[in-house]
């Protein structure tokens, strides 16, 4: 029998009562979602409070599966809950069903941090992280990065959208059909001294054409390497050459990378 690849992996942190968070509301999912082969378990909420209720949900489980008996969710109830869920209703990843952000930790962190690590070897726009199950600023950066360019709110909180969108393109990434990106154009004049994530787009599309356009280093900051390639880009698409991106040079910047995809 084929051994199951749990997902997301168990973060190592034992969930109890009192815990709270992304890792919390997967449990209460998992739960939720293997009630039709355990009625005994109650249905519970999902608001990622482990609390009396899930206490009990999760006791109830671990008698009828012969685990120690605790209430708390460990890497054995961990593994056990997911494989007795996949079974179930399918393999993979399912969002936990609340909305993380800035300050959680946990294996849900985690797991977005290296989809959006293994998304940035292509939309290099997504600047690099740890992945340390800390979602910490940087974490939201690139988040808020990856969002932007596939015309979701750049608000830097994982949900339901941002998790739906970074594991479909990733699928699509993997079999070789990447998504085009939808990156809107600010309203104003992208410019030597601007700086900020639409001087990362740039420099990151830009990077992807090569021929006479240079590679950047992809830090936002539109120095005079940037503008300079810009101006390379202009000449070659017969735009006005001036290493300014206007809303005419940003639509076909978007048309020429999507080319190269």
């Amino acid at each position: 029998m084929a051994s199951i690849t749990i997902m997301p992996p168990y973060y190592g942190a034992i969930l109890q009562n009192g815990s709270s968070g992304p890792d919390v509301a997967l449990v209460q999912t998992w739960l939720n979602g293997v009630r039709s082969r355990y009625p005994q378990i109650p249905s519970l909420g999902i608001d990622g409070q482990y609390g009396s209720n899930t206490v009990s949900a999760v006791r109830t489980y671990q008698i009828l599966n012969f685990l120690a008996v605790d209430g708390r969710t460990g890497a054995d109830t961990w593994n056990a809950l997911y494989t007795d869920f996949a079974a179930l209703q399918g393999e993979g990843e399912v969002y936990c069903g609340i909305v993380a952000g800035s300050g959680d930790r946990g294996a849900v962190v985690k797991s977005m941090q290296q989809q959006l690590g293994a998304m940035q070897s292509l939309y290099t726009a997504i600047q690099s992280i740890a992945f340390d199950g800390i979602f910490g600023p940087d974490s939201a950066a690139a988040l808020r990065q990856f969002q932007a360019q596939f015309n979701l709110t750049a608000d830097g909180s994982y949900g339901s959208l941002s998790f739906s969108l970074l594991k479909s393109a990733l699928e699509d990434m993997e079999v070789g059909n990447p998504l085009r990106v939808t990156t809107r154009y600010p309203g104003y004049s992208i410019m030597l001294g601007s700086s900020g994530d639409t001087v990362r787009f740039i420099q990151s599309y830009l990077s992807r054409l090569g021929g006479s356009i240079p590679q950047l280093t992809i830090d936002g900051q539109y120095g005079s390497l940037t503008q300079n390639a810009v101006m390379q880009f202009q000449a070659s698409k017969g735009l006005q050459i001036d290493g300014v991106v206007g809303s005419a040079t940003w639509r076909a910047l978007i048309v020429a990378f999507n080319a190269t995809l």
